[in-house]
């Protein structure tokens, strides 16, 4: 009971200064009921979050394009005209998603992942290309897709679709 009332002090007192506190002695042994960890061993309180992953799209599943196909996803790139579709369909290709970002460029948050075979919308009128991908925005506000990964001239594969696009 005494232990109670002390933690119930000290968390009254932290809420009014606004500090936070961590779980101390007392705190510890009334709100925990797990073990602590072993030395040598942070718990998973302290795991780090995994590193991005090197593509945007993750795992197989993407078309691989040969200098023909890498001439098409530049073009769509630098031609902008009113016959052109503004918003396009399509279905996620690699088998382990695609990153969502909230903006065009591999330096915003990731805020999610599509899964494979995922039905999206993007518009094409936003195709930007930066950090070696074409991005284009979704049709939610503050969300970006790689759709198109630029490869380099060097050997058969000249670039990677994401994307399965059924109307553009």
């Amino acid at each position: 009971m005494h232990i109670r009332t002390k933690l119930g002090v000290v968390l009254a007192a932290a809420a009014l200064s606004g500090s936070a506190i961590g779980a101390g002695a007392e705190a510890g042994s009334v709100a925990s009921a797990a073990p602590p960890p072993a030395p040598g061993h942070a718990g998973p309180a302290a795991a780090k979050p995994a590193p991005p992953p090197d593509e945007e799209g993750h795992g197989p599943g993407a078309i691989e394009v040969g200098p023909a196909g890498a001439a098409k996803a530049m073009h769509r790139l630098l031609v902008r005209n009113k016959h052109r579709v503004h918003w396009c369909s399509g279905v996620v290709l690699p088998a382990d998603g695609l990153n969502v970002r909230t903006g065009p460029g591999t330096g915003y948050p990731v805020v999610g992942v599509l899964a494979k075979d995922s039905k999206i919308w993007t518009d094409w009128d936003s195709i930007q290309r930066r950090n070696g991908y074409l991005w284009v925005r979704l049709n939610s506000p503050n969300r970006w897709i790689a759709d198109y990964k630029l490869g380099a001239d060097t050997g058969a594969v000249v670039g990677k679709w994401y994307v399965k696009y059924s109307n553009c």
